[in-house]
């Protein structure tokens, strides 16, 4: 592989790195305790999932990255790595047929995570 060749998954894995070092400096200035199991949770999550599109990743209140994709018609994934291999999803779906968007919440474990995709017909949201 050439240098001047990177892939979309290694492109995405560096760009979720150099957001992790601009939350890492964020949560110094405002004080926010970094859940470094949250972190960990969610490296191993990039790992994993090569074939996903990269989300926005953003830091919440309480230290953990929450990872977010949305979509055109409504279709909405965020997922807040708790640490210990759990993760927290809001999902919202519209259904076909449907005016109203299905939502839901939940923990689940960090590898049932593929299952709610599949559960919500989520594919298209989240696989490059």
């Amino acid at each position: 592989m050439s240098s001047s060749f990177t892939s979309p998954t290694a492109a995405i894995r560096h760009a979720y790195r150099h957001r992790i070092e601009e939350l890492h400096a964020e949560a110094r200035l405002d004080a926010i305790t970094w859940n470094v199991e949250s972190e960990t949770d969610f490296l191993a999550f990039i790992n994993a999932t090569p074939r996903w599109r990269k989300g926005l990743l953003g830091l919440v209140n309480n230290g953990n990255l929450r990872v977010t994709w949305k979509g055109d018609d409504g279709d909405h994934l965020a997922v807040q790595f708790l640490g210990e291999r759990f993760v927290e999803c809001v999902i919202f779906k519209r259904r076909s047929g449907s005016r109203r968007i299905s939502r839901v919440a939940g923990v689940d474990t960090l590898n049932d995570l593929h299952r709610l995709v599949a559960a919500f017909d989520l594919a298209r949201l989240v696989h490059l």
